[in-house]
């Protein structure tokens, strides 16, 4: 937590110190040649990130004092509203306490006639019609007066009482039927529920005979199904021994030469069952005449093998031949050219000489180079 008298210029202070350091930083990174060439300072960045990180948590820091602070503030200025406002309030009170002990209406000499009781305690001006008190010029008699009025209203009191009365008693009536109605509701519904309990075991005992019925009835249906399967199936064995005979005793099976070929003198495919020992013998003789033909051929072939593969031969020779002396002429190059070199080296070396002992005399000292790159800017 910061004191509340902190020092005014350390924002400017802290600027100064930050700028004095960047600068430093910024020369170590300018006159260091490795860094210069090789790239960016990770370590100066990082430490510029740490930097800046810093002083956000400094500023926020500072920042969460001066809330601190103004909550606190805050705090005493309510505190100091509420005392005003109860102080303010004791004041009132005070004042009001002391108008009403010391300071009363009837206390006033004015009070008799500001009294509002004053009609109350007074002698009313007549108590009825018969008054004795009331003379031809009294003027107390007007037509349309109603002196009964309070037992009149007494009355009117009662009656409405008495309406009330009957009123609750017919409310009273007529929850009694609703309540009475709702049982017999309630009790026919019971009765409509059990005669539907009734409905429903008797369809289920319906629905359970009309099942058995049925699996009664597709039992039947398979036992019929099982027999005529086994009938169809002794039909087809039948069929197929008899067509199995058929075929055994055919003239496919047989082999009849004599009905291999047809009027024109085709072979009938269905009844050919293979060649004859002329048509094998005639077969092989050709593959043995195609196995000579091959093997001519082979031998051939072998042949011109041979005589390529010598022809390669001599190509390969001639060809290390031609590179050997390929080399030779580079290896020769070579050498001239480095002599060539030599010479052009050892001009080179004879100028820089003349150069440095005849011509630059004036060597500068180290103090000539300390004058530049003294500042980054």
């Amino acid at each position: 937590m910061f004191l509340q008298n902190l020092p005014i210029d350390i924002r400017e202070q802290a600027a100064v110190e930050r700028r004095r350091r960047q600068e430093k930083e910024r020369l170590s990174r300018i006159f260091n040649v490795k860094y210069r060439t090789i790239g960016v300072d990770r370590v100066a960045l990082d430490e510029q990130i740490h930097e800046r990180e810093r002083l956000k948590l400094f500023e926020r820091q500072r920042n969460d004092a001066f809330d601190c602070e103004m909550i606190r503030n805050d705090f005493k200025l309510i505190s100091l509203e509420q005392d005003e406002l109860s102080q303010q309030r004791q004041y009132a009170q005070e004042l009001n306490d002391y108008r009403r002990m010391h300071q009363r209406p009837e206390d006033a000499r004015e009070w008799d006639l500001n009294d509002p009781n004053q009609w109350k305690y007074s002698t009313p001006t007549r108590v009825k019609d018969d008054d004795a008190r009331l003379g031809p010029s009294s003027a107390q008699i007007f037509t349309g007066e109603d002196l009964q009025q309070s037992a009149r209203k007494k009355a009117q009191q009662e009656q409405l009482k008495n309406d009330f009365d009957v009123q609750i008693m017919a409310k009273i009536r007529k929850v009694e039927r609703e309540r009475l109605a709702n049982h017999l509701y309630d009790c026919k519904q019971i009765e409509l529920s059990e005669r539907g309990n009734m409905f429903e075991q008797i369809e289920n005992e319906c629905h359970r005979a009309m099942q058995l019925a049925t699996r009664n009835y597709n039992e039947i249906l398979a036992n019929e199904t099982k027999i005529r399967h086994n009938e169809q199936k002794c039909q087809q064995t039948e069929e197929q021994l008899a067509e199995l005979g058929t075929t055994v005793f055919s003239d496919m099976l047989t082999e009849n030469i004599k009905d291999v070929l047809d009027a024109r003198g085709r072979i009938i495919v269905d009844r050919w069952k293979g060649m004859t020992k002329d048509q094998l013998d005639d077969i092989r003789h050709q593959q043995l005449t195609q196995i000579a033909e091959r093997r001519k051929l082979d031998h051939t072939q072998k042949n011109f093998d041979e005589i390529w593969g010598k022809y390669a031969n001599a190509i390969a020779k001639q060809e290390i031949i031609t590179e050997q002396k390929v080399k030779d002429d580079h290896r020769q190059s070579r050498r001239h050219l480095d002599d060539e070199n030599q010479h052009l080296s050892t001009k080179q070396r004879a100028y820089q000489d003349y150069l440095n002992t005849n011509l630059y005399r004036s060597v500068p000292t180290a103090a000539f180079y300390t004058q530049f790159n003294t500042s980054s800017r």
